[in-house]
């Protein structure tokens, strides 16, 4: 790499090190301000009207909050998906907004799979027509299309909102984190609800003896947070 203009080597030689240590989270730091804005240009938006009509017009009971899915579009927009799977895809509340990113983002070949167990439930109904040529919808349960090998090897992103058990959540977890890409995106809704996904997060750490502090090459997420009860992990596959 050509010198830059008014530095010294041996400062760039400093700076070139310095930066094989730094936290692998660092790198990502621009996620939380690209994910805020999109999520807060969603939130005004007259898509956010029209999702909200419709779910007002349906009932709202069981279905994914407003704060949530401008969270969950972010998301999907800062990750630019080509495969989705969710779990408890129910009315399409969530299926919406990410069906909605994928759109804004130009991803026309970029598939949403959303499954639902209910036979019974009306699913995807909420979902725009305009929406749809990108939405395949799944009925059944996710641990028969598990078994029955019916779900893509490899995706970029994972929506866990089907049953908030904690053994599920936790089976549904490590099922779709061994399915993720590097830089996949796993994603939980009702993350408060039982201590699955912090304690998930946490078995992805590697620590430093010495120091007690992240081991940036043996921790296998670059970035997790949480916003509202919207819980995220960026997965990191190989070491630096």
């Amino acid at each position: 790499m050509e010198k830059m203009r008014g530095l010294s080597r041996t400062w760039w030689r400093r700076a070139k090190k310095a930066n094989q240590h730094e936290p692998v989270s660092m790198r990502f730091y621009n996620v939380w301000e690209t994910v805020s804005r999109f999520a807060a240009e969603n939130r005004t938006s007259d898509f956010m009207a029209e999702m909200t009509r419709r779910r007002d017009a349906h009932g709202s009971e069981g279905i994914m909050g407003l704060l949530d899915c401008a969270t969950l579009y972010g998301l999907t927009r800062w990750q630019r998906p080509a495969v989705v799977v969710e779990s408890g895809g129910f009315v399409g509340m969530s299926s919406a907004f990410i069906l909605k990113a994928l759109v804004d983002e130009r991803l026309t070949t970029a598939k949403l799979y959303s499954i639902e167990w209910s036979e019974d439930c009306e699913h995807g109904t909420l979902i725009p027509d305009e929406l749809r040529p990108q939405f395949v919808p799944l009925c059944g349960k996710v641990e028969d299309f598990v078994k029955r090998d019916q779900l893509p090897a490899s995706i970029d992103m994972f929506l866990h909102d089907s049953s908030h058990s904690y053994r599920h959540m936790l089976w549904e977890f490590r099922e779709f984190w061994g399915r993720l890409r590097d830089r996949g995106l796993l994603v939980s809704h009702d993350v408060n609800l039982n201590a699955a996904f912090p304690e998930f997060v946490a078995k992805t750490y590697a620590h430093n003896k010495k120091t007690g502090r992240l081991d940036a090459q043996r921790t296998s997420h670059y970035e997790w947070g949480r916003w509202g009860y919207i819980g995220f992990v960026i997965k990191k596959e190989k070491a630096d």
